[in-house]
């Protein structure tokens, strides 16, 4: 029995191949290949092939290339993809509708399975991640006290869940992959950057916050964000922010912006980018042409952790 829409993953280390497989739930269904000359006849029909040239090339009799091709046709391996005349006769040709088999257990093991993203998915990732490598430096908050606010990041964490989701497109072989605000020179603000949390604790995110279509408006302890895309004002704790903006300091490069009113908001914007990335990628809904949303975050089984947010605009 045939099992719809399975792929076989395949990697040489630089790049990633989903090839269509013909799964079987039943072991007599691999008898097919178990004969040395039936897997040969087989495999002579991955290019469109006649029975008579097969039989001339493996140098058998035509009625053996004819015996096997009969099973193929009756488990659906191979299909009619042309014919031409021959000696007053019609020859038909046949080609290998898959090319790669497999047979599935019925009970796998818990964390066996894995998602595997959509080339569309993958796309949306550039410039910041290109071919399986990070295009992009990661600057994040220090956590010791700095900047006009003496402010520890404490947000620094959320990144992890973060950098998790974005090593999955990524071969991870490029350390380091960050730098902390405190550390950042002019040459490092060069290329496509990705800033982690708001202006009081990465003073590179201070440093555009002000030029953004959504920034924060930072007043001793208050801490709010505003759109000029809606007019809003943002007050909850809950409330932060992805944008997408062109790089100041390098005019081919963009910068990602992940940040939000407190810890908690950092982590709904945290969450908004690994589970509705399409949405943000669709753009505001006042101005769908700039990649900027907030975003609300909400604990939705009572154990005091975000777990699901609400894209506000």
């Amino acid at each position: 029995m045939e099992k719809k829409g399975d792929f076989l993953l395949r990697s040489d280390g630089k790049k990633h191949l989903m090839i269509p497989i013909k799964m079987f739930d039943k072991p007599d269904s691999i008898k097919l290949f178990s004969s040395d000359l039936g897997w040969k006849i087989f495999q002579e029909f991955s290019e469109p092939s006649c029975p008579m040239d097969v039989a001339k090339k493996l140098r058998i009799h035509e009625q053996k290339v004819y015996y096997h091709i009969n099973k193929f046709k009756k488990a659906r391996l191979i299909r009619e993809v042309g014919s031409e005349p021959r000696h007053g006769t019609v020859a038909k040709f046949y080609q290998i509708k898959d090319f790669a088999f497999g047979l599935k257990l019925d009970r796998v093991p818990p964390g066996s399975e894995f998602k595997v993203h959509s080339p569309a998915h993958v796309k949306s990732l550039e410039p910041f991640i290109v071919d399986g490598d990070l295009n992009s430096r990661i600057i994040v908050g220090s956590p010791d006290p700095h900047g006009p606010w003496k402010a520890r990041a404490s947000d620094s964490c959320c990144a992890i869940d973060f950098a998790l989701f974005m090593g999955a497109f990524t071969r991870g072989k490029q350390v380091p992959n960050y730098k902390l605000d405190t550390e950042v020179r002019e040459k490092d603000l060069k290329g496509n950057l990705i800033l982690f949390g708001g202006p009081t604790v990465n003073m590179v995110t201070r440093k555009i916050n002000k030029d953004l279509p959504i920034f924060f408006e930072v007043k001793r302890d208050l801490r709010r964000l505003k759109s000029d895309l809606s007019g809003k004002v943002y007050r909850s704790d809950q409330c932060g922010l992805v944008e997408i903006v062109d790089n100041p300091w390098d005019k081919k490069g963009k910068v990602l912006i992940i940040a939000g009113n407190r810890f908690h908001g950092t982590r709904s914007a945290v969450l908004a980018w690994i589970k509705y990335m399409d949405k943000i990628m669709k753009g505001n809904k006042f101005n769908p042409k700039i990649v900027a949303k907030v975003v609300k975050g909400y604990d939705m089984n009572g154990d005091g952790v975000i777990d699901d947010v609400e894209i506000l605009e």
